[in-house]
């Protein structure tokens, strides 16, 4: 999730993040509420798996660039 708010400068940059603002302050919510917790191992894979199908989702429009490996 991270590397999905990582986005938000490209985003603003080519004047797509007021499409995306209220999706990003929920990630920053979510984000933080998941620093809380203890995660399982197939947790941290489902969130990466989704962060992953996230990002090839925004790949096809040529307008993001290298994506990041979630940490």
């Amino acid at each position: 999730m991270q590397t999905i708010l990582e986005l938000e400068p490209q985003m603003h940059t080519h004047g797509l993040e007021p499409f995306f603002a209220r999706e990003f302050s929920a990630l920053r919510v979510l984000l933080d509420q998941i620093d809380r917790m203890n995660l399982l191992e197939s947790d941290v894979e489902r969130l990466e798996s989704a962060t992953a199908t996230f990002l090839s989702e925004l790949r096809p429009s040529g307008r993001m660039i290298s994506p990041r490996v979630l940490q």
